[in-house]
C-alpha cells in the first residue's frame, strides 16, 4: 500500500446494536475513503507516548513516519480493499501486536468521525484532570476505556475502546465493554456513543466491527476542563511545525509544513521521495502557539466551511493534507 497514492479504498464494517426483543444484532457497512482522509487520521492520531518524549519536539515527524511505515507494511491492496500482507507472515507475536494495535486506533479515528460525527479523538490519559492535580490515567475500576471524542457542533462526548488483531475475537470485544463501562458521565455527561471499535482480517481482507455496551453504566465519573482536551489533541501536531526538518511557510491565509518521507517498499528506486504537506489557518496557528486553548476551542466551535488549498482533505480539525 501507498498510503500518497491517489485511491479509494473501502472497508466492510459490521455495526452490533442491541435489540431488546431479538438480542445483539448487526448490519453491515461499506465505508469509503480516500487515501488523504487515512493519512490525515494517521497523523492526527493521539500519540500515547507524548508525555514520555516532552523534550524531544523532534518525535512528533519521527512517529509520523513510523506509523505510515507500519501501514505501508502491514497493508496491500487489491483493488480497493485492504488486505494483509505477506510481508508480515515472518514477524513474532509481539511485534504482530503493536501492528494491530496501532491499525486499530487509525481505523477507530477514521470511524468515529465518518459513522458518528466526532470531529476529535485523543488518548484520554493525555488529558489532565480537572484540578491539574495528574492525567486522567487510572481508575478505581480495573479497566478504563482508551480514547475520549468530542464534536463541537453538538457539544457532545463519546469513550472509544480500539482493539486490533489478525482474528475477530469475542473475548478482546467482551473486555473493551468493560473498559467502556468504567466511565459513568464525562464532564457531567453520559457519553455517547460509547464504542468498541475492533479491525481484524476475514480470509486476509482488513474488516471492522462496532458494539456498544448494552443498557445504563454506572461508572465513574470524569471531569476535565475543555481546553485541556484541545491542548491534548493539538500539541502534538504544532511540533511538526516547529520540527527543524519541516520546510515552514505562509501564504494566502495558510500555515504549512513540507516533508520528504521515504519509500518504505524495496520495489521502489531509492533515489525516489515523496513529500507531504500538512497545514491549517494560520489564525489557528497563532492560537496554538500562543498556547491560548481556551480560544481554539471557541475557535472550532464556530468553525464552518473552512478554505482549504485545492487538492488537499481538511479534517475537522482544521487540519489539511495534501
Amino acid at each position: 500500500m501507498i498510503l500518497t497514492e491517489e485511491k479509494t479504498y473501502t472497508i466492510s464494517l459490521e455495526k452490533e446494536e442491541n435489540d431488546s426483543e431479538n438480542g445483539l444484532t448487526g448490519n453491515t457497512i461499506e465505508l469509503e475513503f480516500s487515501n488523504k482522509e487515512l493519512l490525515h487520521e494517521i497523523i492526527t492520531c493521539g500519540m500515547p507516548v507524548q508525555r514520555l518524549t516532552a523534550a524531544y519536539p523532534e518525535k512528533k515527524r519521527l512517529e509520523m513516519l513510523y506509523k505510515m511505515f507500519l501501514v505501508e507494511t502491514a497493508l496491500d491492496t487489491e483493488g480497493d480493499r485492504l488486505k494483509k500482507s505477506k510481508k508480515t507472515a515472518y514477524l513474532d507475536s509481539s511485534e504482530k501486536s503493536v501492528i494491530s494495535y496501532y491499525m486499530g486506533m487509525f481505523f477507530t479515528k477514521l470511524i468515529s468521525h465518518r459513522l458518528y460525527g466526532d470531529e476529535y479523538l485523543t488518548h484520554l490519559n493525555l488529558v489532565r484532570k480537572i484540578d491539574h492535580s495528574e492525567y486522567n490515567d487510572f481508575f478505581a475500576s480495573e479497566w478504563r476505556p482508551e480514547m475520549v471524542g468530542y464534536n463541537p457542533a453538538e457539544d457532545c462526548w463519546s469513550v472509544w475502546e480500539a482493539k486490533g488483531g489478525s482474528n475477530r475475537r469475542e473475548q478482546a470485544l467482551k473486555k473493551g465493554v468493560q473498559q467502556l463501562e468504567a466511565i459513568g458521565t464525562l464532564n457531567s455527561v453520559r457519553p455517547d456513543p460509547a464504542v468498541v471499535c475492533m479491525t481484524y482480517y476475514d480470509h486476509s481482507y482488513l474488516c471492522g466491527i462496532l458494539r456498544e455496551p448494552f443498557g445504563k453504566t454506572y461508572g465513574e465519573p470524569v471531569q476535565f476542563h475543555i481546553e485541556d482536551y484541545f491542548e491534548a489533541y493539538y500539541r502534538p501536531l504544532c511540533e511538526l511545525f516547529f520540527d527543524r526538518e519541516s520546510s515552514l511557510r505562509m501564504y494566502d491565509s495558510f500555515a504549512e509544513v513540507t516533508f520528504t518521507v521515504p519509500y518504505f517498499s524495496e520495489n521502489q528506486e531509492q533515489f525516489e521521495e515523496r513529500k507531504i504537506q500538512i497545514g491549517m489557518s494560520r489564525e489557528l496557528l497563532q492560537k496554538l502557539m500562543d498556547s491560548d486553548y481556551k480560544a481554539v476551542a471557541e475557535m472550532r466551535k464556530k468553525a464552518d466551511k473552512e478554505k482549504y488549498p485545492e487538492g488537499a482533505y481538511m479534517g475537522s480539525d482544521g487540519i489539511y493534507i495534501r
